[in-house]
């Protein structure tokens, strides 16, 4: 009662906090600061409430999540269990976006700032726009310019098989950003056993329901955050496994070298992956995905893209914007409360029973807050994190399994999002 006591005033702070950061966002705007558009600091976008069929599915499927959820989560399979979970969670997320019509699940991406607007000049000379990638970066539109060329050149290479459009890139994205509730299971139960097992089943019906769905569909920061929860869990798999590890290592290590040129944000965030060295104390695998990852550096380096000169002209586009002139303590605690947002009211208060839970999901909730707080501290993540946030989020929603034992949280948990879906509207 006291854990649940505790976890009730954490939410109740982290309400008042997003309450105090609206106010204050309103107030610098009307001074004539940067802080975001819209009417909804520290979210971006507006406040405007609707809602369609789409929106009245959604809540159904919450419905059934809520009343069936638990239940099946301890009796089902471990196997269905996930697959299930990975369906539930991926039609919540479109449905939800479907609220502004079915339209909207794709029209995130065809923004004229995103990727889609250079594949065809990826597609018609792929060797050329990586080789010229950092000298015509200023040029391209602003999420290129803010990452590396990996998503660009994958959304080219399926250009050229015929998957090209945006409906294509948003089955991409809600897919594997979806299976990253597959990817954290497995990664749980490899390190934790039957304790992680039961860590799992407890808390998916939450992390189902957590609001991070708003942004699984549709933003490319989905995508990433699946490729990066499938390296660790292969990592997780090869350091846990009986027998040949190596084909496991190797594969952790080519979806893990992929990560830091999807994303430059993914590099803190890759500090996850030792996690599963610090629990197994088996090296030999993490060894081998990390010469992986060094040589997956070198093959994109000899291709024409250096990392770190790719990151070197990306802190110059980024000065260039208008995140540069965002207020600095402004987005310092607003990013790390936006972080309760993307996770729910079940995230922010199983916190409180963090040590309650095995060694190893303690340790992917503090290394996933400790990368949430070194992004918010170097300043470069000044606001947008809903989506930024999505590859750290998946590794605090463990925690959900503290709360499990009171339905309502779940009933929070739906509420919010839903909410959030009806008086938000995001970019994303």
């Amino acid at each position: 009662m006291l854990a649940t006591r505790r976890a009730v005033l954490a939410v109740g702070l982290w309400l008042v906090a997003l309450g105090v950061l609206w106010a204050a966002g309103l107030a610098l705007a009307d001074r004539g600061a940067v802080v975001t558009y819209g009417s909804a600091p520290p979210f971006i976008g507006y406040l405007h409430g609707r809602v369609s069929i789409g929106t009245v599915l959604a809540v159904l499927v919450a419905a059934f999540v809520v009343l069936q959820g638990p239940r099946l989560a301890r009796a089902a399979g471990w196997r269905p269990l996930l697959l299930a979970g990975w369906g539930a969670l991926t039609a919540f997320a479109v449905l939800l976006a479907a609220t502004d019509g079915l339209t909207a699940i794709a029209a995130p991406l065809t923004d004229k700032n995103d990727y889609l607007a250079v594949v065809p000049l990826v597609a018609q000379d792929p060797g050329e726009f990586l080789r010229t990638f950092t000298d015509r970066v200023l040029s391209y539109p602003v999420h290129v310019r803010g990452h590396p060329p990996g998503l660009p050149m994958l959304l080219g290479g399926l250009d050229r098989l015929g998957l090209g459009g945006e409906w294509w890139m948003a089955a991409l994205v809600v897919v594997v950003g979806t299976s990253s509730l597959v990817a954290v299971g497995v990664t749980v139960r490899a390190l934790a056993g039957t304790h992680g097992e039961a860590t799992v089943r407890r808390a998916l019906p939450a992390v189902v329901l957590a609001p991070a769905a708003l942004w699984l569909a549709t933003s490319a920061d989905a995508l990433f955050a699946g490729v990066l929860a499938w390296g660790v869990a292969l990592l997780a798999i090869a350091s846990t496994r009986e027998g040949r590890s190596w084909p496991w290592a190797l594969a952790a290590g080519l979806v893990l070298g992929l990560c830091p040129f999807l994303s430059y944000g993914l590099l803190p965030m890759g500090a996850l992956a030792l996690v599963v060295w610090l629990v197994t104390r088996r090296w030999a695998p993490t060894v081998v995905a990390g010469a992986v990852v060094l040589a997956s550096a070198a093959a994109w380096g000899a291709a024409g893209f250096w990392l770190w000169d790719g990151i070197a002209v990306t802190h110059v586009a980024s000065t260039l914007g208008r995140a540069a002139d965002r207020p600095y303590l402004y987005f310092l605690v607003a990013d790390l409360v936006l972080l309760g947002a993307v996770v729910g009211p079940a995230g922010v208060g199983g916190l409180v029973g963090l040590r309650l839970l095995p060694r190893a999901v303690q340790l992917l909730v503090v290394v996933a807050l400790g990368a949430a707080l070194v992004g918010a501290l170097s300043g470069v993540e000044r606001g947008e994190v809903e989506r930024i946030w999505l590859p750290l989020a998946c590794w605090v929603l463990p925690v959900a399994a503290t709360l499990a034992d009171r339905r309502w949280w779940l009933v929070a948990q739906a509420t919010a999002t839903i909410a959030l879906q009806i008086v938000l509207v995001s970019p994303w």
